[in-house]
């Protein structure tokens, strides 16, 4: 079996993805590290399922009315706000 080399998103070949070059012993990354560029690029836009917002663009219409009971407990056991703990 041939071994894999690691590529771009381009196809060119990349040595070793773990350095990169800096400017001085701990300064900034250069703008020459394109292959790192890429690979942060590529981790900061991957979507993560459990990140999803799932009610995106949800409204809802009616009105609210509170009757200072959550099923047969009343409302201040769960809450300190007397919009719900009144009926």
């Amino acid at each position: 079996m041939a071994e894999q080399t690691l590529t771009t998103r381009q196809g060119h070949p990349v040595q070793h993805n773990q350095n990169m070059r800096t400017v001085g012993s701990r300064g900034p990354a250069t703008l020459e590290n394109y292959h790192f560029l890429e690979k942060i690029s590529h981790f900061d836009r991957e979507r993560i399922p459990e990140r999803v917002v799932h009610a995106r663009g949800f409204v809802a219409y009616g009105e609210f009315e509170a009757t200072g009971m959550i099923g047969d407990e009343p409302a201040s056991k769960y809450t300190r706000a007397k919009l719900f703990q009144e009926a």
